[in-house]
């Protein structure tokens, strides 16, 4: 009788751990009404969630709407942006508890406005139109000038252009406040080689303090060069650090404020030669208060992940097109590198190999032309204005853990084969930081239709594989990539069903 107990209690007990632990994985997901309107040649942006609606960005044709969607996803309200201008381009905006900013550019005639607007929580224009810059374009000028990034407290707001012209390069930024007063203004001018030389984007601290790099290729077989630029917060004066790459070169610099440390911390992949051979991570890191004592740690790729399918991993590389994709910084001083296998073909060409999605440098020589971060969000249409397709490719996600010496600790790599062709929508991933661990969101197909594969990573490396998130219908068509978190366990992905834009609440 005791071993019977002993059975069933065991038996009681485990199905008890099973249904508990499945309990806590589970999700609930939660379809937005469609609206008739929603084709897929909107554009729209996922703003948030403020006082228990989610607020999501529309444009429709040449009009702007702000929606409001309830916990049931169903529309509460579409509000009308009726004073932005119909041929506006590179929309940004900027969430707050209590308000939006919303900063804008449109051209009339030769003259590009960059304005920014307050809304309320309700969406109604607070104040008046603020212009923040203008720039005169030639006629062959790409209107696409202006970058907007900001502090993590959203405190700083930094617009900043990377003009090119006649074998120079001009920077000018201007940082704002949270009420968009201007705080501070510079413009440096440099000499530039467009066929060595790249420049990174600006990057903002608390303090307002900017930071960009350059990355330099001397000629094959000789070291490149990084430099990097430190402008303080109402300080004239600009800090230059330049590092060596000993036989190697740098292309793509990615670039963040650690504020809780005081410092800015920057990585790069870097090559051996111009075949584009990656062989490891440059990381970097220093003090505002001193640009000089530059902490920097090489780390050199280990050979299961140079090549983890062919042991030949000499003369070829899984992972040469990797770019990194976002820095996740610790207390402690380490942090997370998130990079992808991130690449693109020409079809009509036969450009098998083309980082260009990832590089602010456009594809041709102009007398006048602009550095612009290309907003990476959702693209109805293959906009390239050439008669031909281009074949996008998604796979690997490469995961290194940097410890606060600089050192790699661990890397894992999340396995996935995307391709799709004139569409970048329902490729790449998204992320949820639950605390405890890092969710990662792409696209997995089956026989029958698109499911949301659902994998969590820990502080210690290990990856955790949850259940796929499918559509009450196989007609639903998921873009993870442009999922954006809105609570501690809560993102909304956007979907197309039937050719129509909705939104989805998925819960955890």
């Amino acid at each position: 009788m005791l071993v019977n107990f002993r059975s069933r209690y065991c038996i009681v007990l485990v199905t008890f751990i099973l249904i508990f632990s499945q309990s806590i994985y589970a999700q609930n997901m939660i379809s937005s009404e469609i609206n008739s309107r929603d084709n897929s040649s909107i554009h729209f942006e996922i703003l948030g969630k403020y006082k228990g609606y989610v607020f999501i960005y529309k444009n429709i044709s040449r009009d702007h709407y702000l929606v409001k969607y309830d916990d049931s996803m169903r529309i509460v309200e579409t509000i009308q942006l009726d004073f932005i201008p119909e041929k506006v381009f590179n929309l940004d905006f900027i969430s707050y508890p209590n308000k939006f900013h919303v900063i804008y550019q449109y051209q009339r005639n030769n003259i590009v406005y960059c304005n920014a607007v307050k809304l309320t929580p309700d969406g109604i224009k607070s104040g008046e139109i603020l212009l923040l810059d203008t720039t005169k374009v030639g006629y062959f000028a790409d209107n696409k000038i202006y970058s907007t990034t900001f502090s993590e407290d959203k405190k700083r707001i930094l617009v900043y252009k990377q003009n090119i012209r006649n074998g120079t390069i001009t920077i000018a930024s201007k940082v704002f406040d949270d009420e968009l007063f201007l705080q501070d203004s510079a413009r440096q001018v440099f000499d530039y080689d467009d066929r060595s030389e790249l420049y990174s984007g600006l990057s903002i601290d608390n303090e307002g303090n900017l930071v960009y790099a350059k990355s330099t290729e001397i000629a094959r077989g000789k070291d490149g060069v990084l430099d990097i630029f430190m402008r303080k917060h109402k300080v004239d004066s600009l800090f230059i650090r330049q590092i060596p790459l000993t036989k190697k070169y740098s292309e793509d610099v990615f670039i963040k404020a650690d504020n809780i440390n005081k410092r800015f911390v920057l990585c790069a992949f870097c090559y051996t030669s111009r075949k584009r051979y990656l062989d490891g991570l440059f990381s970097a890191s220093f003090s505002v208060d001193n640009i000089n004592a530059v902490n920097t740690a090489y780390n050199r790729f280990s050979d299961s992940l140079r090549n983890p399918n062919n042991a030949d991993y000499k003369y070829s590389f899984d992972y040469a097109n990797l770019a990194i994709k976002n820095l996740i910084l610790k207390k402690n001083g380490g942090f997370i590198v998130l990079s992808e296998d991130y690449y693109n073909e020409n079809i009509a060409m036969g450009n098998g190999w083309n980082r260009g999605m990832f590089n602010t440098m456009p594809f041709f020589n102009m007398q006048d032309y602009y550095l612009f971060n290309q907003y990476y969000g959702y693209m109805p249409f293959n906009n390239t204005g050439f008669n031909q397709s281009i074949r996008y490719y998604s796979n690997d996600i490469v995961v290194a853990n940097i410890d606060s010496a600089l050192n790699l600790s661990w890397n894992t790599i999340i396995r996935k084969k995307q391709l799709d062709v004139d569409n970048q929508n329902f490729l790449s991933y998204s992320t949820l930081n639950a605390g405890s661990e890092l969710r990662f969101f792409f696209l997995e197909r089956d026989r029958t239709r698109q499911t949301i594969s659902s994998q969590g990573l820990f502080p210690d490396g290990e990856l955790r594989r949850y259940p796929t998130i499918k559509g009450t219908d196989s007609r639903y068509e998921f873009m993870p990539r442009l999922a954006k978190q809105v609570g501690s366990a809560t993102i909304i992905v956007p979907f197309l069903y039937l050719g129509k834009i909705g939104f989805a609440k998925i819960e955890y």
